[in-house]
């Protein structure tokens, strides 16, 4: 007699693992927490013993359980990958425009190589630019798709995380002097998200430079005009000297999202989704559902135990 699996059960799962709880889980999946008890409950009967066991306050995943975790994320994964490719049709006809922000490009690479495996008949059309003007051009309809920095807004829009910033460009700020700010021009989500972090760090500042593009933005701060927030590995991706921490207000993870265009096919979102999610792990990352360290259970894996002597 065979025995089938439930993806669903298994996606459960593996959100659990993902965002450090049952009530996060519910929340991703857009199910009732006694949804993903049950499904939980469900795999118990399947491996005749617990997925969790409690330590205190804690949970962690039994033996069993840690090796089906691991089955589940590759056969998730599988799951979607096959959704994603054979609902995007027709392939022969498809002609993608995608767009990134600049803050982004270094993901490029890794996007549109995900893209090639996941829609290997589509014709694909990058463009770059502030995600400002991206989402712009998307409602236009000139653009299918753009990943950029800023929350979703419309129904069909996927939030896929949040990237760490932080500060870079001059060593020092002379005491009580404002704050020598380098940004981008209006209109501009990253120039928004420095100002409010100064905004709440109740100091005082000035532009000594403003540009139309991110390019600009990183030479100003070769130069040492200024400080500005970038993403947090920027140091490694562009070369750039970052600021001590200390000396700075504290700066909140810019929110990814990729915005669609009406009309755009689900299993194309879906494979966009998949590979800009992929694409961004080149930055200090925090995936979906995890953008701040509040959780209600706390998901230990199982350790192995010191051999006896």
């Amino acid at each position: 007699m065979f025995r089938n699996l439930d993806v669903g059960q298994l996606r459960t799962l593996v959100t659990i693992l993902e965002t450090g709880g049952f009530r996060r889980a519910a929340e991703r999946l857009s199910l009732t927490q006694p949804a993903v008890s049950q499904h939980i409950r469900r795999l118990e009967s399947l491996l005749d013993g617990p997925v969790f066991i409690s330590t205190g306050r804690r949970l962690r995943l039994s033996p069993q359980a840690e090796e089906l975790a691991g089955y589940a994320r590759r056969m998730v994964a599988l799951n979607d990958e096959t959704v994603a490719r054979v609902s995007a049709v027709p392939r022969r006809e498809l002609v993608l425009s995608i767009g990134i922000s600049q803050q982004f490009e270094p993901a490029m690479p890794e996007l549109l190589s995900g893209l090639t495996r996941l829609l290997p008949d589509a014709r694909l059309a990058l463009r770059t630019g502030l995600s400002a003007p991206l989402t712009a051009r998307v409602a236009d309809g000139e653009l299918d798709l753009a990943l950029i920095s800023a929350p979703p807004r419309g129904s069909r829009d996927r939030f896929l995380g949040r990237v760490q910033l932080a500060w870079f460009g001059r060593h020092l700020v002379d005491a009580g002097a404002p704050l020598p700010l380098v940004l981008c021009a209006e209109p501009c989500n990253l120039r928004v998200h420095v100002l409010n972090s100064v905004t709440l760090g109740r100091l005082s500042w000035r532009s000594v430079y403003e540009g139309p593009d991110l390019p600009g933005v990183r030479a100003a701060i070769r130069a040492g005009l200024g400080n500005t927030c970038l993403p947090a590995n920027a140091d490694e991706l562009w070369g750039l000297r970052k600021a001590p921490a200390d000396c700075f207000p504290p700066v909140d993870p810019v929110p990814v999202s990729l915005v669609v265009a009406p009309g755009t096919k689900e299993g194309v979102i879906e494979a966009a989704h998949l590979a800009a999610r992929d694409a961004l792990r080149c930055f200090p990352y925090l995936d979906e559902g995890t953008g701040d360290d509040t959780y209600d259970l706390v998901i230990e894996p199982e350790r192995p135990q010191p051999l006896a002597s």
